[in-house]
Order: structure tokens, then sequence, then C-alpha cells
């Protein structure tokens, strides 16, 4: 009987111990796909751009203009792609948009991008449309003064991706509360 107790012990901890590993190995394999959508592997990482960043050495062609992620600024590249973060595709925008996004959002550029002012920034303030809202309504994050914007009640409202236009215009007033009543603030969800 003695014998019998010390086996079903002994068989308790193996399929323990076999029990842990295959979750660990489980949760090892989770950890890995982060970085991966649909089964393929995302783009490519070194596109995320830390430190100080230098628009000018990410413009290889010399175009004036860069990829880069509508959610994540510091995604930047001279070529299509796809943000490695968020998984959205990257669009072009021109260089001072990529530095205006950069500097609002906290990320440092090169001192020779900080000295060139482009007298094109006036002349591009004055055409955009006036955006009512600071932030999306949707996450919260600044709003993207090249993404769509969508005439609700009189106010053109801005966004932070195109992704949140969709969901917005499932559900426009339950969006709506999200903003403060100037628009500057994101009160949640």
């Amino acid at each position: 009987m003695l014998q019998q107790s010390n086996f079903t012990k002994f068989f308790i901890i193996a399929l323990l111990f076999i029990a842990s590993s295959i979750f660990a190995q489980d949760k090892s394999m989770h950890m890995n796909m982060k970085g991966m959508k649909n089964g393929k592997q995302s783009a490519d990482s070194t596109i995320v751009r830390k430190g100080v960043i230098d628009l000018k050495s990410i413009d290889k062609n010399n175009d004036g203009k860069v990829f880069q992620c509508p959610m994540e600024a510091n995604v930047l590249s001279d070529e299509k792609g796809e943000c490695p973060l968020c998984g959205m595709d990257i669009k072009e925008v021109p260089i001072e948009k990529a530095k205006e996004k950069l500097l609002k959002r906290g990320f440092k550029i090169s001192e020779s991008e900080m000295k060139d002012n482009s007298s094109d920034k006036k002349e591009s303030a004055e055409a955009t449309v006036a955006i009512w809202n600071k932030v999306c309504p949707i996450t919260g994050e600044d709003v993207d003064s090249d993404t769509e914007t969508v005439v609700f009640h009189g106010k053109t409202i801005g966004f932070c991706c195109s992704g949140c236009i969709k969901k917005f215009n499932k559900d426009p007033e339950k969006f709506m509360k999200n903003l403060s009543e100037d628009g500057t603030k994101f009160l949640g969800k």
C-alpha cells in the first residue's frame, strides 16, 4: 500500500511538471507572436526610431517626404510599409508634418532639422481645415491634421488615424462624449 501511495505522489508531481512546462512553452510562444500579424512577421523593426531622430537621413531619395505611422510618430521610413508596433500601414507625409508630430509627441530631432524653418509652414497652416478637437475622440491621441475629417453637428472632427473614423461613424454620439466641451481633452471611454 505504501508503494502505491509513493507511486501516486510521483505521478502527480510528474503531471504538474509536464503541465507547467507546456504552459511555459505556450507563454513563450505567445510572447514571440507579439511581432506577428496574421501569422506573418510584421514590418521591419529597424524603422522604429529612438534617440535623436534625423529626418534628412531617413529621406534617402531627397523628395522632402517620409513614411510615418499615424499612431506611432517615431516609426519612420523612406519606403511604404507596415508599423511593427501597431500593424497599421505607414503613410507618406512631408518632412515638416513628420517633424511637427515628433515634436508634439516629445521626440527629439537633430539640430539641423530644428534650424530648417521652411516658409511653407505658414502657407500649409493657412490651407488646413479648422479642426474643432485637439484629441481623437476614439483613442485620446493627438489629432493628425493629415487624416480625413468628419463634420458632425457643424463641427469638423479630426482623428489620429483613418481607422478611428470608421469606429466614430458607427456611433458618433457615443464617441463625442469622450471629448471635453472644447475638444481639447479626452475624458475617457
